[in-house]
């Protein structure tokens, strides 16, 4: 199993997890075609919101934010130097290592689709195991 390869984690641990309550992590969601915020979202919603946006910060770029928050992924991709398989190898390590919320169990299955239209751009589309279950998520970075 893939959670047992990445972070030592058993089915039975999951399964002992699941009988705990999970507390709701409010959080204001974000309109991200119109720029705003819009209301409130919690669970699942908000961490898939959490995971699009520490995926698209760039690392230390920044102030408001502390060292660890986001991914060098666009300055690696942003490149245009680096080998694609350079490329699908380091990139998950940089996902795992930005997401590092305790409400996520582990991510697996990372699959990459170059735009033709867009040299320096890469689509990472990847499973992201939860306390709140599984969830697949993409990225345009």
């Amino acid at each position: 199993m893939a959670l047992e390869a990445d972070m030592g984690i058993t089915l039975e641990d999951i399964q002992k997890f699941g009988n705990q309550s999970i507390p709701e992590t409010n959080t204001y969601a974000i309109d991200w075609v119109n720029g705003r915020l819009s209301g409130k979202i919690n669970g699942m919603e908000a961490l898939r919101q959490y995971i699009y946006k520490t995926l698209k910060t760039e690392c230390n770029r920044y102030l408001i934010y502390d060292m660890d928050m986001g991914t060098g992924i666009k300055a690696l991709v942003g490149q245009g130097i680096v080998s694609r398989e350079y490329l699908e190898a380091d990139i998950p390590r940089l996902v795992k290592k930005a997401l590092k919320d305790k409400r996520i169990l582990g991510v697996h299955d990372f699959v990459f689709y170059y735009p033709d239209d867009e040299r320096n751009a890469v689509q990472i589309s990847f499973v992201v195991d939860t306390i709140y279950g599984t969830t697949d998520q993409e990225v345009t970075i």
